[in-house]
């Protein structure tokens, strides 16, 4: 706990320190005068009370200049405030200051300034929140990091993109109230956005019953990068299974419904697409599309991944070729991996 004498010290030491400047003038200005006088006066009391009065003048002086100038200081810093909106709405605005008020004056000011800065670095706060609801994590860094240069256009990056829809999703909302099918998506949702966070993937977005996500693929030895994406998979399909157990019981009718995932590996376009006036970050290309492709084919359970990503992750997991298939926007037949599961011994 500090000491309240020490800090009326170190105030006052404060104090002199400003204004030594002033007494050390004053003196030399005041003896100057002094001297001057001495050639025209003999009497020495005289003298001194001419010192005195020249010294109380420019005291006087130095200080109705102070005064001004701090007033002046005052009065601008408080139209700017106002001019940019820095203090509450409520906030009464002073016409000028005396004297004895500008320490007040200055304080008032100062304090609703910070008050109201309190209170914006607030709301960036919940809004920044809130954006990351419906953007995710790592759009919304990189929006803030570059928020005053954001165009439309991308970059070209290596990644691995992920796609999962419900199967009988029509089928469940044709028998269940508007309400218990939002329900049911947004637990989905929330069970699917922990498992692919937790495993270093970022979610796109949600399209209907579908979850568009990526993962960083890195350059070189990529193994453990592809384990993580499909271990992802993998835990996925276990989560939702665990769910579909509790919504065939927990609504007004029962809900039979199923994941299918589509896995590639590839490169795709990263960046902002829209228009000038409104724009999203999200990835397009042939990898993406072909992930979407797998992805709609896939059976309840499986998890079906493009021959790039087979190559990539053969030697951890457990993987069958499918026969050829024609893929929309393919020229020539594609032939899609199953994953059956991690080989033994790593484990899920």
């Amino acid at each position: 706990m500090s000491n309240p004498f020490s800090n009326l010290l170190k105030s006052l030491v404060s104090k002199v320190e400003r204004i030594a400047g002033f007494l050390v003038l004053g003196a030399a200005l005041s003896a100057g005068a002094g001297i001057a006088a001495s050639q025209f006066i003999p009497e020495s009391e005289t003298v001194e009370y001419i010192i005195l009065a020249t010294f109380l003048v420019l005291s006087a002086w130095w200080f109705l200049l102070a005064w001004r100038q701090k007033n002046r200081w005052l009065l601008d810093l408080q139209e700017f405030f106002l001019a940019h909106k820095m203090v509450p709405f409520n906030f009464v605005p002073f016409n000028g200051t005396m004297p004895w008020n500008v320490s007040s004056r200055q304080e008032k000011l100062i304090k609703a300034s910070a008050g109201e800065y309190r209170n914006l670095l607030e709301k960036v706060k919940v809004s920044d929140q809130t954006l990351e609801r419906y953007v995710g994590t790592a759009v919304l860094d990189k929006a803030s990091k570059r928020a005053l240069d954001s165009e439309l256009g991308g970059e070209l990056r290596r990644v691995y993109v992920l796609f999962s829809d419900v199967r009988g999703f029509t089928r469940m909302t044709e028998r269940l109230r508007p309400e218990e099918t939002v329900e049911i998506l947004n637990k989905m949702f929330t069970a699917m956005e922990e498992v692919i966070s937790r495993n270093g993937g970022d979610i796109n977005k949600y399209i209907g019953d579908a979850i568009l996500a990526y993962f960083r693929r890195p350059y070189g030895e990529e193994a453990e990068a592809a384990k993580m994406v499909l271990r992802t998979a993998l835990r996925m399909q276990d989560r939702f299974d665990l769910l579909n157990q509790s919504f065939k019981v927990a609504y007004s009718q029962p809900v039979d419904v199923g994941l299918g995932i589509g896995i590639t590996a590839g490169e795709a376009i990263l960046g902002n697409l829209g228009s000038a006036n409104r724009m999203e970050f999200t990835l397009i290309g042939d990898t993406v599309n072909m992930a979407s492709r797998l992805c709609g084919v896939a059976k309840h359970g499986q998890i079906l991944v493009n021959e790039e990503m087979a190559r990539a992750a053969k030697e951890q997991f457990e993987m069958t070729a499918l026969p050829p298939m024609t893929i929309k926007g393919k020229s020539e037949p594609q032939t899609p991996y199953a994953v059956t599961g991690e080989r033994l011994g790593l484990g899920r």
